[in-house]
């Protein structure tokens, strides 16, 4: 599913309809093959989240399609994005218990927020809308609003970069996005100030194709998943330093739009995927020093593998809780909350 494809999809969802994203495809790291759909069908009722590393969040009327979900810096409250009932794309926020379900903002200005991210201190946070417009731009930008609530205020510098995935650490954001006009559209990967400005590009160009989620270390390293990177138009992952994105994984199916985190220490990325052969959602570490890719915990996939909308993906800063969207688990989409 290309670029064009996809905002045809998130405007649908925008329109209240029921719609799948999934990537189809193949890859589990090792070169074996399989598909998933976009409509997986009738899905099998998976055992209730419970005690056993994974716990629900938020699956309420109030919202569908949930596309990104981070938490805050110490994993006790949860924002994430989706679309309201009545008042179209929207941020939510919910207690990781799975109370106090609030809407802090739906409407215009956004438009498709698919990621979001939290500040350091807790207070901000940055919404990347791929199809936001400003006067001069039509092809997304990055928001920020207090966790508070209120209307979201443009991040300069941002509009017309197509923002995708965001991260923010420390006073800088990172993100996702493309540079260039058409025909000469490529991926690219930002660091820009939190308080606004110029972009830098950190990467662009091959061999990102679709850079979605990212993740950085604490020590400024910074990991990409790219939805179309591989050669079979799958997902990679890749560290980028010094201008120059090294492959770590590849062949990886994953759903839209697609998340990325670290391990509380660092030694691995966490990716939101999909299951090689059933299509069905699955959430895996990969070493960053290199070496095979693991499901994350059996207890996880009891829960989540009846589900097929793998989305958003975000660990809380200071702990090892994580922050996971599905958008059409339990029929219009849950949070879950993995720790």
């Amino acid at each position: 599913m290309n670029d064009i494809q996809r905002l045809l999809a998130a405007a649908a969802l925008l329109t209240f309809a029921s719609v799948g994203c999934s990537s189809s495809g193949s890859g589990n790291g090792n070169g074996s093959s399989g598909t998933s759909s976009g409509d997986p069908g009738p899905q099998p009722n998976p055992p209730p989240a419970g005690s056993l590393g994974i716990t629900k969040a938020a699956n309420d009327a109030q919202f569908m399609s949930p596309f990104d979900a981070t938490p805050d810096p110490d994993g006790k409250v949860i924002y994430f994005t989706a679309v309201s009932r009545t008042a179209g794309p929207a941020v939510f926020k919910v207690g990781a218990d799975g109370t106090g379900l609030t809407q802090l903002f739906a409407g215009d200005p956004l438009v498709s927020p698919f990621g979001i991210s939290i500040s350091d201190d807790g207070k901000t946070l940055v919404i990347a809308d791929s199809g936001a417009e400003s006067d001069t731009e039509e092809r997304g930008a990055l928001f920020t609003m207090g966790v508070g609530g209120g209307t979201p205020t443009m991040l300069s510098g941002t509009p017309g970069t197509f923002p995708r995935g965001v991260e923010v650490r420390g006073d800088s954001v990172y993100f996702t996005g493309t540079s260039g006009l058409a025909p000469k559209v490529v991926g690219a990967v930002y660091k820009m100030p939190l308080a606004g400005g110029t972009p830098t590009a950190l990467a662009s160009g091959a061999p990102l194709r679709e850079p979605a989620g990212i993740a950085v270390t604490k020590t400024g390293d910074v990991y990409v998943l790219d939805a179309a990177a591989a050669s079979t138009r799958h997902a990679s992952v890749f560290k980028i330093a010094g201008g120059a994105p090294t492959e770590l994984a590849r062949d990886i199916v994953v759903g839209f739009p697609s998340g990325l985190a670290l391990s509380a220490d660092d030694s691995a990325v966490v990716v939101s995927a999909l299951d090689d052969a059933l299509g069905t959602d699955a959430v895996y570490t990969i070493p960053v020093a290199g070496g095979d890719m693991k499901v994350l915990g059996d207890n996880v996939q009891q829960t989540i593998g009846g589900f097929a909308e793998s989305s958003g993906l975000h660990r809380a800063r200071n702990t090892g809780v994580f922050a996971w969207a599905d958008g059409r688990a339990n029929k219009t989409g849950t949070v879950y909350v993995l720790k």
